[in-house]
């Protein structure tokens, strides 16, 4: 499909972007992600490490997503136009090294420049290599909705808790962000994501039109920085019934970085889920082309 300026623009520059998969259960799952759109191939890259491999797999199993581009924070752009994207998606049976993904590492370490020092650390390389190893995904755009933006953000501080029960972590949420995305599927069975607020008894107000249908549901609470720091995020699956959002589980994740201790170990456990997604599938580490990069991050190539 034709993407016209002003949506291109979006698609370039908006850092962080919500995408929508369907679950094994038939409910939406939205999740923060950087998205790379790539004009002359007329589709957009998304990776993630073998640690968080869920998208994939929903994915592969249904490839009906959306990709919500609702929050300006670091884009550079007025903040005036959002966008959803819904289209067909494919996460292809492989491990993608650095040369395989050149397009997608460029644009990141375009928009985030000053990583360099990190990625020629030796110890640096040691902990993160995982990291890199990613499993990736490509969007057709099929059909683009343009919408008005709404309030993003929310408070970095203090730093919630996974180990609350879940009605806490979302009275936590409802306090401290402003907005939520809500997904639900449309007549079509796409995801369909917008903003929308989310009142203590969880009566949902969608600030964007909105054609999902009452039925399996998600919110997530999100914020980050503009860059790859200070991003805290909260899903939660259930129910949308009339205005009311009935929730039913929160889908498993990796513990946050701000979540200290041995047992809160994110970088050992993402290593370790890693090593063992290629250990199940009999698959080889990637190559990791640190100088590549280094010149990436130094915008140096």
């Amino acid at each position: 499909m034709v993407i016209d300026s002003r949506v291109s623009e979006v698609l370039t520059h908006v850092r962080v972007v919500e995408l929508a998969t369907v679950g094994k259960d038939g409910r939406p799952q939205a999740r923060p992600m950087s998205a790379i759109w790539v004009p002359d191939k007329g589709h957009i890259v998304l990776t993630t490490p073998p640690a968080f491999p869920q998208k994939v797999f929903n994915i592969r199993r249904d490839g009906r997503v959306a990709l919500l581009y609702s929050d300006m924070t670091g884009s550079g752009l007025d903040g005036g136009t959002a966008v959803l994207v819904q289209g067909k998606a494919s996460a292809p049976a492989v491990v993608a090294g650095t040369e395989d993904l050149s397009d997608f590492w460029r644009a990141v370490y375009a928009r985030n420049a000053g990583y360099a020092k990190d990625l020629r650390d030796p110890g640096y390389r040691a902990r993160m290599d995982w990291y890199y190893w990613r499993l990736p995904m490509f969007v057709t755009p099929e059909r683009v909705h343009v919408f008005d933006t709404t309030p993003v953000g929310g408070a970095l501080e203090p730093f919630p808790s996974s180990d609350l029960p879940m009605s806490e972590q979302i009275k936590d949420a409802v306090s401290r962000y402003p907005t939520a995305v809500l997904t639900a599927l449309d007549d079509t069975g796409h995801p369909y994501s917008v903003r929308a607020e989310v009142s203590e008894d969880l009566t949902v107000t969608p600030l964007q039109p909105f054609a999902g249908k009452p039925g399996p549901a998600s919110l997530l609470w999100h914020r980050h920085d503009g860059s790859t720091g200070g991003m805290l995020s909260l899903l939660v699956t259930g129910t949308l019934s009339g205005s009311g959002f009935v929730p039913e589980r929160i889908p498993g994740a990796l513990p946050g970085e701000h979540e200290a201790g041995p047992e809160r170990d994110w970088i050992a456990l993402g290593r370790r889920r890693s090593l063992e997604y290629l250990a199940k599938r009999g698959l080889d580490v990637p190559v990791v082309d640190w100088d590549a990069l280094v010149g990436y991050a130094s915008r140096e190539v």
